[in-house]
């Protein structure tokens, strides 16, 4: 038996014709009955019963058929397989600045595995960057803070954040006894526009009938969390992050109220059969367990 009998052997059942199959194979019509008798000896079934309406499977030969295409399909998947090993694909992720939340090395590690040879950059950017980029080309896929319903995009919420204020530890007790009013007396060091924060900060604000008028605005993480120190004003931070400097005596989380947003997996819909893009994607998904 080798794979030529079993494509043989399922196109006579799909045509139900040795003439249409021969043709269909580039065969001549006695080497396609070789094939099917070749098949019947080995296997110890009969495949076919011939009748007016042409070649009809028997029992057995149902059976068998659905073996067959079983076994074409790994082979092709096998074929596949090795071929990807010697092409090269690329691709483009953005990433925000929390690897520790990414787990960047366990995604890489799930993307090796599903694909060989894998030219990716990574480049770190603000949330709003990186869904342009990836809406315009620029980018294949990314990790994002915030809720998106862009039409060109797959989106793949894998994390809930949750977010709180923050203020210096020198002003905690201002801060512990203040209330959604109060909060607004504060100077407030903010995020840029097309950063998902700034989104956050301002709809956690309204749905509390309050506003904010930011005195200072960073893009990094880091500043935020050193500008605070610094007495610099409140932010809008991951609680995680907020909690090991609260410990730390670095800063102090206001208690009254918290908000929740998702970390997403975003990808152009436009590349989805880029081998790559199809390995990171199922990479994520096995990662987050999706």
């Amino acid at each position: 038996m080798d794979l030529n009998q079993l494509k043989t052997f399922v196109t006579v059942a799909e045509t139900s014709s040795l003439t249409r199959a021969a043709s269909l194979l580039f065969l001549s019509q006695p080497a396609v009955s070789a094939h099917i008798k070749s098949l019947e000896s080995e296997f110890k079934v009969r495949l076919f019963n011939r009748n007016p309406r042409g070649m009809e499977l028997t029992a057995g030969g149902i059976v068998m058929c659905d073996e067959a295409r079983v076994a074409l399909t790994a082979a092709r998947n096998c074929i596949q397989k090795a071929r990807s090993l010697n092409n090269v694909g690329t691709c483009t992720l953005g990433t925000i600045s929390v690897p520790v939340i990414l787990n960047l090395p366990g995604v890489l590690s799930e993307l090796r595995q599903r694909h060989q040879n894998v030219n990716l950059t990574i480049r770190q950017n603000i949330s709003g960057h990186i869904i342009d980029a990836v809406v315009s080309g620029e980018m294949d896929a990314g990790f994002v803070i915030g809720d998106f319903t862009e039409k060109n995009l797959g989106v793949m919420p894998i994390l809930p954040i949750t977010l709180c204020i923050v203020g210096p530890w020198a002003w905690r007790s201002k801060i512990q006894a203040a209330e959604w009013g109060d909060l607004q007396t504060f100077p407030w060091v903010s995020t840029p526009e097309k950063c998902s924060f700034s989104t956050i900060t301002r709809q956690f604000f309204e749905r509390n009938n309050a506003t904010f008028t930011p005195s200072m605005v960073a893009d990094q993480e880091r500043t935020l969390t050193e500008l605070v120190c610094l007495e610099m004003g409140l932010t809008l931070m991951r609680e995680d992050l907020a909690l090991t400097l609260q410990d730390c005596e670095q800063l102090c989380i206001w208690p009254e109220a918290k908000t929740v947003s998702q970390l997403c997996f975003i990808w152009a819909r436009s590349r989805e059969s880029s081998p790559v893009v199809m390995a990171l994607i199922e990479s994520v998904k096995a990662l987050w367990k999706h």
